[in-house]
């Protein structure tokens, strides 16, 4: 009786065994992963270093932002064996025992001798900026105001994503367990927006701007696409250093190739289209220049005071004659020039991106215009502005063969796996013949080869292009400002790329902007070699 009591009692414990050792061998392959996530995260406090954000790509998926680190520091002052010298080196104080996470500034070989410091810990952070200013004033930045630049825009396509952050493990009294370190969160999602702008293109473009810009703005955009690839402004700024320029009085955050100014003699290939696209004149139609013209009781001056003497109206491109122009003006009338200026894109903003803070630039309208008023117009003065990239959405539509196409700066928006789904270009339409396009571009090419932009020639590839130099009615320090443009494209004969740069108070176009398209060019070449 009694042993067979005893052989049941092993029984029930032999099962209740058994039945132990599957659950646990069920915790233990089955569940035991998401059991240990959970008592690690009951005892992990997690320190967010930085708001996460998504990234801005170039077109070749390079990282514009996020792409750099810097090096941070955790420390832990209960566990400091010697908490004076980790204040000396990292420059900050430890008033209290609580967590303190803080970039460091500079790693001298001082601070070296943090690594293995106890209570110290060392990790990389990704930086929003990388400090060098490219393309600062297309990215923008963002701020508790919206900011400006793509940031802006594109503000919900980048808001999302998980905050960077140091985890810490702690013990059932809430202290940092000594020894077991801190861990930085995983790779974020690579979410976010890819942009038209290749960024070699563009550093050839800020160098370019760097040696030969003070203030003033360069336009790069892919004649086939239509889409941007640099965009540059002067004075530049450097978004971890934003507070500096917030006081100033240059306008370092001023995007000033979406801004509107005077254009000038840029703006005589309104009127060659026009001219040439409604039959008045063709490119060898012969004018003649004594440096003036009198318009209704006014004398006109032309920029060379002596007269230019008989030229075509090839010529007078090339040299940019006033009297030409007048003349061309008069005879094709506002109501056409208008009608190709806004069919070109000026008067409106051009590009694909809404909101993006683009002005509109302004072409007066015909009614009630006087011919005095035109013939300032001919020649691109008076009330008459044009931003940068409306320019470059001209001689695009040149350089097409007289089809426009939208510009765009933003090519998709990209996933969390880091797929973008790109946008295709887009076509606005046939503005001119392809035979007017043929003209205008071998007009172009004759204002490098023998007129007023000489210094724009780009050896081997060739270059075409205007000159311009707009009088803005503007003083400073008692000198009266004359913008300097030149606007045009290269290879001369196959154009890949339109280049628009303007110089403020650059005085001749020729001889400010010019010189700064052929280094753009230049390097351009130099990346494809």
């Amino acid at each position: 009786m009694i042993l067979e009591r005893v052989l049941k009692l092993r029984f029930v414990m032999l099962a209740a065994l058994s039945l132990l050792v599957v659950r646990v061998a069920y915790l233990s392959v089955y569940q035991g992963e998401r059991l240990a996530r959970q008592a690690v995260v009951q005892r992990t406090e997690s320190i967010s270093v930085k708001a996460a954000r998504g990234v801005i790509y170039d077109r070749n998926m390079l990282k514009i932002t996020e792409g750099q680190s810097r090096l941070y520091a955790a420390v832990v002052p209960s566990e400091c064996e010697d908490i004076t010298e980790i204040s000396r080196l990292t420059g900050q104080t430890f008033d209290t025992d609580e967590v303190k996470i803080f970039p460091l500034t500079a790693v001298t070989e001082n601070q070296a001798s943090l690594v293995g410091m106890r209570g110290v810990s060392l990790f990389n952070v990704s930086e929003r900026y990388n400090g060098s200013g490219i393309l600062s004033h297309v990215i923008g930045y963002t701020s508790d105001n919206g900011g400006f630049g793509i940031e802006r825009v594109f503000d919900r396509a980048l808001k999302s994503g998980q905050d960077d952050s140091i985890s810490m493990i702690k013990n059932a009294n809430q202290t940092i367990m000594s020894g077991l370190g801190y861990a930085k969160t995983a790779e974020r999602s690579r979410r976010g927006v890819k942009l038209t702008i290749d960024y070699h293109i563009q550093e050839v473009v800020e160098k370019a701007m760097d040696e030969g810009v003070t203030d003033g703005a360069a336009v790069v955009v892919e004649v086939k696409s239509g889409e941007i690839v640099a965009m540059a402004s002067r004075p530049g700024f450097k978004q971890p250093e934003l507070a500096k320029y917030l006081g100033s009085d240059r306008g370092e955050l001023i995007n000033r190739a979406i801004c509107a100014y005077d254009v000038g003699s840029v703006f005589k290939l309104v009127l060659t289209v026009s001219a040439l696209e409604e039959g008045i004149f063709r490119p060898q139609s012969q004018f003649f220049c004594g440096g003036k013209l009198d318009v209704s009781g006014r004398e006109f001056v032309c920029n060379d005071l002596d007269g230019h003497g008989t030229l075509t109206l090839s010529q007078g491109l090339a040299q940019s004659c006033n009297v030409v122009f007048y003349r061309v003006g008069q005879a094709v009338g506002m109501a056409s020039i208008e009608k190709y200026a806004k069919a070109l894109g000026f008067g409106k903003q051009v590009l694909s991106i809404l909101d993006y803070g683009e002005a509109d630039g302004f072409i007066p309208p015909a009614k009630g215009m006087s011919p005095q008023e035109l013939a300032n117009v001919s020649i691109g003065q008076g009330n008459i502005s044009v931003t940068p990239v409306q320019v470059a959405d001209m001689l695009c539509t040149i350089a097409n063969g007289g089809v426009r196409k939208q510009l765009r700066l933003v090519k998709g928006i990209v996933d969390d796996n880091g797929q973008s789904q790109d946008t295709e270009p887009v076509m606005l339409g046939r503005v001119f013949s392809e035979k007017t396009a043929s003209e205008v571009q071998k007009m172009l090419c004759e204002v490098v080869a023998h007129g007023t932009g000489s210094r724009a020639r780009i050896e081997e590839w060739g270059s075409a292009g205007k000159t311009g130099s707009a009088e803005t009615g503007w003083e400073r320090d008692g000198e009266l400002m004359t913008h300097g443009w030149f606007a045009g494209y290269f290879p001369a004969e196959a154009p890949q790329y339109v280049c628009v740069v303007l110089v403020e108070n650059g005085k001749s176009g020729g001889r400010s902007a010019a010189p700064v398209f052929a280094e753009i060019g230049e390097g351009i070449k130099a990346l494809g070699q």
